[in-house]
């Protein structure tokens, strides 16, 4: 509120009171109305109600006090803010006045400053507690609009409940179709806003549920999600919606009370049944699902955005792994845009092949010469910006585009190899990282025995790289895979041992050559006892089963003094030397000094 828009009322019985007043407020743009008995300030404020009222507590007739309590007891004038005035320091007179109603106090004399600024304060608060009245009254005329238009529906369906149905009702599952839901939500909005509530949109979406159709058909499918919907029902309370949205993914309209739980406890309850499994002809079909969360009004305020927030968390959620949830956040919504722009520059990427190849010496602990090399993948994403691999490799992976690059890697690996043979540098054994879908969707074979053809070269120099975790996926395809890659002359290395499942059984299965003891076992080796036990115990089993062993990640002489003493084939690190660009390696392969 402006000031030349409030109107003020100044009650006073002393003449030079009320001038002085009048020339204080009207120096700050307020207009001013003025009255010198209680009886003539309520005929004016009944005539025409001013925004504010600066009140004289004694007067002879009725005075300050009688008067606040008549204006306050009134619903029409119990809003307009009262600042009491009184020659009368003592408390006991400013709590009179607080009693009565008045808004403040001031005490005869006063300085002008200190009036204009609890005038304009009070007028504030006016102003907000008039916006809010105004607001409120428009959600009730909302909610009343709605309710009528949702009556005038059902009148105008009559006993036709078929039709019902059909417009509003997914005829599988029975629940809300997407159109009603929608209604329903806004319709909740509107209450939550008008109440005081607050409100959550959950979005459930089972996993793997494509298996099930073209494993067991649609029908069987169909009767999944119809079991789906129920055990989703039973969690619901009585205030709460379930509604089908599209496939295989429900939403749920929560009503959050003040003093009630939140929508974890839901979400906890909806994971908890779905753990059993779905009965399928007789077969236990176990099923998970991700489960995304955004709340009014935190994270909107209309029907369309939140059940949008609830998905972008559901897609977090399915990011992170079966059986997860995630709540929706500002954050939550940058990390997607990242996340989109991330997968569109390695598309871009992979489209014109600016990934790098770096190389790391790996070092013998017999002469402490360079005994072979480990390529790194990297990607310079801008000029001096280089991505993690940590960060992009995942991503790669989930786009499918992997096998691709990986077989990128493998023919500029064998081309250095070549290369550095046919310049005299001598043979060098290049060890390449191998993901778990190359073997299983890719065709790595054919993709090295390719480029071992393309560039003539030797296949004793090429090594091949797992890590635990892959070697158990697809099993019997990947132990034909690593046999045949073997009798072809390619040698394999076991990455990350240690960090995985560790069994003495897939190493008696697999055809290995070497194990990697991982960086977490190397990096605290000289302080950690189990550590320095876990380390000793792989050097001594990989060395009874016939097996090279690489410590990877050394960075101290203690730590290569341990692997010394321990009997550690290789080593590598930043002890020895970082990755390196091909041409920086070659300095380093023509050197033939120790670096021990």
């Amino acid at each position: 509120m402006s000031n030349t828009s409030a109107t003020l009322l100044i009650v006073d019985d002393d003449a030079e009171v009320r001038n002085l007043l009048e020339i204080l407020l009207q120096e700050q743009g307020y207009r001013t109305l003025t009255a010198s008995t209680g009886e003539q300030a309520l005929a004016l404020v009944a005539q025409q109600p001013p925004d504010l009222i600066l009140l004289d507590a004694m007067m002879p007739d009725t005075n300050g006090y009688q008067v606040a309590r008549q204006l306050k007891a009134s619903a029409s004038t119990a809003n307009i803010p009262i600042i009491m005035l009184s020659g009368l320091g003592e408390q006991s007179a400013r709590l009179l006045g607080l009693e009565a109603g008045a808004e403040d106090f001031l005490c005869k004399p006063f300085a002008s400053d200190e009036l204009w600024l609890r005038v304009r304060n009070l007028l504030r608060l006016k102003a907000f507690g008039d916006y809010q009245a105004v607001h409120t009254l428009m959600l009730e005329q909302q909610l009343q609009k709605r309710t009528l238009d949702l009556e005038r529906f059902r009148s105008a369906m009559g006993s036709d409940e078929r039709l019902l149905k059909m417009a509003n009702y997914d005829p599988l599952t029975g629940l809300p179709n997407r159109n009603l839901f929608y209604t329903t939500l806004q319709m909740g909005l509107t209450q939550a806003a008008l109440r005081g509530w607050q409100l959550a949109v959950v979005t459930v979406g089972l996993n793997d549920f494509k298996s099930i159709n073209l494993t067991w058909g649609h029908l069987l499918g169909d009767q999944v999600l119809g079991e789906f919907s129920q055990r989703l029902s039973n969690c619901l309370n009585v205030s709460d919606t379930l509604g089908r949205m599209d496939g295989d993914e429900l939403a749920l309209i929560l009503m959050i009370r003040k003093g009630q739980a939140g929508p974890r406890q839901m979400v906890d309850r909806i994971r908890e049944v779905l753990r059993e499994p779905f009965k399928l002809q007789g077969n236990d079909i176990p099923m998970t699902a991700n489960i995304g969360i955004a709340l009014y009004p935190d994270d909107g305020a209309d029907a369309h955005r939140l059940v949008k927030h609830a998905n972008t968390a559901m897609g977090l959620a399915k990011q992170a792994g079966r059986d997860t949830y995630r709540f929706y956040t500002a954050q939550m919504n940058v990390e997607v845009l990242a996340r989109q722009e991330l997968e569109t520059a390695l598309r871009d990427a992979v489209r014109k092949q600016t990934f790098e190849v770096f190389y790391q010496p790996k070092i013998s602990l017999s002469d402490g010469r360079i005994c072979g090399v480990e390529a790194l993948l990297r990607w310079p994403r801008s000029a001096g910006e280089a991505v993690s691999p940590a960060v992009f490799v995942p991503v790669l992976e989930s786009l499918g585009l992997i096998s691709r690059v990986g077989q990128w890697v493998i023919d500029r690996v064998c081309s250095q190899i070549a290369h550095w043979q046919s310049t005299g540098l001598g043979a060098v054994e290049v060890a390449v990282n191998v993901s778990a879908l190359q073997i299983s969707e890719g065709d790595l074979i054919d993709d090295i025995q390719r480029s071992l053809k393309a560039h003539q070269l030797e296949p004793q120099w090429l090594e091949v790289e797992l890590t635990e975790g892959s070697l158990m996926e697809n099993t019997p395809h990947t132990i034909a895979s690593l046999l045949t890659l073997r009798d072809i002359g390619v040698k394999i290395s076991i990455d990350d041992f240690g960090t995985g499942y560790s069994s003495l059984a897939y190493l008696s299965r697999f055809p290995i050559d070497k194990l990697k003891i991982d960086i977490a076992f190397i990096r605290e080796v000289t302080f950690n006892p189990q550590d320095a036990a876990i380390a000793r115990t792989i050097i001594e089993l990989a060395h009874s089963l016939n097996l090279q062993v690489i410590a990877e990640g050394v960075e101290t002489r203690e730590q290569l003094a341990f692997l010394t003493d321990n009997g550690c084939d290789q080593v590598q690190g930043y002890l020895f030397c970082r990755p390196l660009p091909a041409r920086e390696l070659e300095a380093l392969l023509r050197d033939p000094r120790s670096f021990i």
